[in-house]
């Protein structure tokens, strides 16, 4: 081989050394924001595609030890989550489940878990967030009981564990599979003996409220979602057990409206009322000066029967206007939340033992 054609073949062969590195590293590169883009994707804004859909309702109960249960109303709600399309990827249920939640032997936390069985064999699961008919003794409401308590962690146990200790499938959080969306739950009920009657707004104590703030700094979720029995702004005869006159549940209101929840889902009223908590309302009008107004749109959603007995409160009709309230007489309700990217879209829906129409809808956007 001639000088000349070593040489070229050397400048050829560095040439091509180069360009391989040159390729190495632009592949280096593009894997390494593939593995940027997949980390963003387990939560906040790189999560944008996720879709997910669930179903929200709340107190089933009856009024007798006959009748625990609203069955017509129940089965005939269960049909309707069946029927869904898309079907849901799970059931939230928020509480007082039946007239007493543990009669043992003739009627058990079991027996309630039982009328899900279509769904859960059909792959939609079951969460639960406890209310204070669970706690019930089996002939009285004068307290709440500890051995109801440890029962409805054992039947529920399906409930993720990992609330503070002693509170396990009693209060809870999770997150979506592709990370946009978080869920908590909590118990403003809970005991650690045997308890008179305690107000029936509840109270959430240090405990959960330490971790649920650990809780909350650990995700980057776009859209946030609190479940729990009772509502913070009381729209029917209940407000002599307003929550709001707890501090917890002002604390706990304050430190949603700072981390900016989507959503506060409850029951225990027994009608439907959803209002958006913007900076027209206050946390406490009645001081002096009033608290601060809240600022980031929390949704108060009041789902509070889907078989109890609707409340029969006769209400001014620019309340219900303001404060979406349905309490038809043998209507009960039960609300779908669609999430898709930045969007959910929530629909609530009313009936009786046939079909339910919608009744409320509204969009939340991040």
């Amino acid at each position: 081989m001639s000088n000349a054609l070593k040489i070229t073949f050397r400048i050829m062969k560095n040439r091509f050394t180069i360009f391989a590195m040159m390729l190495f590293i632009v592949v280096a590169a593009m894997q390494s924001g593939c593995k940027k883009s997949n980390s963003e994707h387990k939560g906040g804004l790189g999560a944008t595609d996720e879709t997910l859909r669930f179903v929200w309702l709340a107190d089933s109960r009856g009024d007798t030890l006959e009748h625990p249960v609203n069955l017509p109303v129940m089965t005939a709600i269960i049909n309707q989550i069946a029927a869904l399309s898309p079907k849901p990827s799970f059931v939230f249920f928020g509480g007082d489940q039946s007239y007493r939640g543990y009669i043992k032997p003739s009627y058990t936390f079991v027996a309630w878990k039982n009328l899900f069985d279509t769904l859960r064999e059909n792959g939609i699961p079951l969460y639960t967030a406890i209310g204070n008919h669970e706690l019930y003794h089996q002939h009285a409401s004068y307290g709440y009981l500890l051995v109801n308590q440890k029962e409805y962690q054992n039947v529920f146990s399906g409930n993720p564990s990992n609330g503070p200790a002693g509170y396990e499938h009693l209060a809870y959080t999770f997150t979506s599979q592709g990370g946009n969306s978080f869920f908590a739950v909590l118990d403003p009920y809970f005991v650690k003996k045997d308890t008179v009657h305690m107000g029936l707004g509840g109270h959430i104590d240090d405990d959960q409220m330490s971790w649920l703030k650990a809780q909350v700094a650990q995700t980057s979720a776009q859209h946030k979602f609190l479940f729990i029995h009772t509502p913070y702004y009381y729209i029917s005869d209940d407000s002599t057990e307003s929550s709001a006159a707890d501090t917890s549940l002002t604390l706990l209101w304050s430190f949603l409206d700072a981390n900016k929840f989507d959503l506060y889902a409850c029951g225990h009223s027994h009608l439907f009322s959803r209002k958006t908590i913007d900076n027209s309302i206050h946390a406490n009008p009645s001081t002096t000066p009033p608290t601060p107004a809240w600022q980031n749109n929390v949704v108060q959603l009041l789902n509070g029967t889907c078989g109890a007995g609707p409340s029969t409160e006769i209400i001014d009709e620019n309340l219900r206007t303001l404060w979406n309230i349905h309490n038809d007489p043998l209507t009960y309700y039960f609300t779908v939340v669609d999430i898709n990217g930045g969007t959910v879209t929530v629909k609530s829906y009313g009936g009786y033992t046939g079909a339910y129409s919608l009744i409320d809808s509204f969009t939340i956007q991040k």
